[in-house]
């Protein structure tokens, strides 16, 4: 049986004579501070924090040596280390942005693309020297270096190659560089507004591209000549013509490009061969160069527009 008790607020409680008298104040605070929490020493703070930094290394270590007596050491390290990436993802260490220097003519999306990252990836899962062979096997791409900008940035910078010609074949025409190699379709970069490839010089011919340094190398020589070339045409696949900006068509030998090419530039400083009514000069013979001043003289040029025509023979 419950019983509820009411208390009276007029009530006054009264201490009997014979009671003890209330202590002195100091004795008062003296009894709150023995009743309060005992405080900890000034070493006990360290102390925790420097356990609970070991506590997980303690435990890797406790599993590798487990590991180890198991023969899986290898597994067992591999799976503590995804584990511990993927939490560094959740402490900040993710993949926010991605930096790129040195793009002209390099596509963004091929770069995502071809590093396959993605924002909020574990920055620190990405393998840099897998992500670096990769982006050097763009086209346009000759060097890449890739860091860890932590804790979020992965940061690119690229070396590209440098346009050279324009390689016409098989109605393409394709963007080579110094060594030949083909970098991009001519006319979706024309189609994109790319003003650049504007000024490149063609080169005609199945194998031409692979000729193309041996042919820059001669001309490199003899600046005077190469800032005249407009087009090149690889020949039976032995030699070159080339097609200066005056139309004027220079025959090269098969060896001995440079040396024909500075006999070309001393026959125009001394007698302004090239300001001349001609369509075409043989350097061919070593000894002479020939000057052809017939419009019905056979060239590359009007070789491929006459297989266009029907009815017309060479």
């Amino acid at each position: 049986m419950s019983t509820r008790l009411s208390v009276d607020p007029h009530f006054r409680p009264t201490v009997a004579r014979d009671e003890a008298p209330v202590p002195p104040r100091a004795m008062a605070q003296s009894a709150q501070k023995g009743n309060r929490r005992r405080a900890w020493p000034r070493w006990t703070r360290p102390a925790l924090k420097a356990a609970l930094m070991m506590t997980p290394l303690l435990g890797v270590v406790g599993a590798a040596g487990w590991a180890w007596k198991q023969d899986t050491f290898a597994e067992t390290t591999g799976a503590m280390r995804d584990s511990l990436i993927a939490a560094s993802a959740g402490a900040g260490f993710a993949v926010g942005d991605v930096l790129v220097e040195g793009r002209t003519e390099t596509d963004r999306d091929a770069i995502l693309r071809v590093l396959g990252v993605r924002r909020g990836d574990p920055i620190l899962a990405i393998d840099l020297a897998d992500a670096k062979e990769r982006l050097e096997g763009l086209p346009w791409v000759s060097g890449a270096a890739v860091e860890r900008r932590l804790p979020d940035i992965l940061y690119v910078r690229l070396s590209e190659r440098q346009p050279m010609a324009i390689w016409q074949h098989d109605r393409k025409f394709t963007v080579i560089d110094r060594e030949g190699r083909p970098l991009a379709d001519a006319t979706d970069l024309a189609r994109r507004g790319n003003e650049r490839i504007e000024t490149l010089p063609h080169v005609v011919g199945a194998n031409a591209p692979a000729q193309v340094p041996k042919l820059l190398a001669a001309l490199d020589k003899v600046p005077s000549v190469r800032e005249k070339v407009t087009a090149a045409t690889w020949v039976s696949d032995r030699r070159w013509d080339l097609k200066l900006n005056n139309g004027v068509v220079v025959k090269l030998p098969e060896g001995g490009m440079t040396v024909a090419l500075r006999q070309l530039a001393e026959l125009d400083a001394s007698g302004r061969v090239l300001e001349r009514e001609i369509v075409a000069i043989d350097l061919r013979q070593p000894d002479r160069a020939v000057l052809q001043t017939s419009a019905t003289a056979v060239l590359p040029w009007t070789e491929e527009e006459n297989k266009k025509k029907p009815g017309k023979k060479t």
